[in-house]
Order: C-alpha cells, then sequence, then structure tokens
C-alpha cells in the first residue's frame, strides 16, 4: 500500500478503526493519516477538485438505479416470483384529465403484483383489482396488508 498524498511505502497500520469499520493507516513520510477507502478513484477525483455537474450525476442515477434495483432484489431473494404477502394500497390520480383511483399491490420483496385504474374506491373495484392480480400472477395471497380503508 501507498501513501495516498505522496506516495511513498512507509506506512504504518493504526490499531483504531473507523467508525465504518475500516482499517487506518499512517505514512511515516509525510504523517498523513488514512484509511483503506481512501484511495478510492471517487476520492482521488474529489481531491483534484474535479466537480460535477448535476447532468452527470442524472446520467450515473439513469445508468445505475436498473442496477442496484437487480442487485437488491436478487440479495432479498426477489426475481421474477411472486411472494405470498403482498401490500395493497390505493390513491386517488388525474390521468388524462380525469380523476380515478390507481390500486396497486407489491410482494414483500418490492416486486410489483398489479395495477389497475378504476372509477370508483368501493368494494366492487377491490374484489376486481384481487381477482385480476390473481388472474395475473396464479398466487393467493396469505397476507395482505393495507392502509385500512374499509374496501
Amino acid at each position: 500500500m501507498e501513501c495516498v498524498a505522496c506516495g511513498g511505502a512507509a506506512i504504518s497500520e493504526r490499531p483504531e478503526r473507523t467508525a465504518q469499520g475500516y482499517r487506518r493507516f499512517r505514512c511515516r513520510d509525510c504523517g498523513k493519516q488514512f484509511n483503506e477507502r481512501t484511495g478510492g478513484s471517487l476520492n482521488r477525483t474529489l481531491l483534484r477538485g474535479i466537480e460535477f455537474t448535476y447532468e452527470a450525476v442524472r446520467d450515473w442515477e439513469a445508468k445505475l438505479t436498473p442496477l442496484l434495483i437487480d442487485n437488491l432484489r436478487r440479495r432479498r431473494g426477489g426475481g421474477s416470483r411472486v411472494r405470498r404477502s403482498w401490500y395493497v394500497d390505493e390513491t386517488y390520480i388525474k390521468v388524462n384529465g380525469r380523476w380515478c383511483y390507481l390500486y396497486r399491490a407489491i410482494d414483500r420483496t418490492g416486486a410489483l403484483v398489479d395495477v389497475m385504474l378504476s372509477e370508483t374506491r368501493d368494494m366492487a373495484a377491490a374484489k376486481r383489482f384481487f381477482r385480476s392480480a390473481k388472474a395475473v400472477t396464479g398466487v393467493t395471497p396469505a397476507r395482505v396488508t393495507t392502509d385500512g380503508h374499509d374496501s
């Protein structure tokens, strides 16, 4: 390992760690203290004074968000299979100038189960939504969590 400031090889490891658990080091040549993450490419870029525009950050978000979502779903056991515990909610939105109710269900891993637009917010619309979700997924939920609305 080299010092991030002077590039020297006279490095000693400190006994304490950072709050995140990273090892700490001290350069005996220049006295600079750093941790094992200090030499990362993003940190070097920030040290050099390179400024990022909001367009660059937005481009990174557009490129990296789908990758992060896929990675998180894989870690949580997501994938294409719908689980048997659903979170269901409805909200009032305007579509093409008309107000309607959007029913939406996701499973415990965050996978979308089904979505339905309805002009009414009543028991018939809720039953129609559940029939549609069951037909699309082929899964009957064992548990459904809602916001407490009667329908």
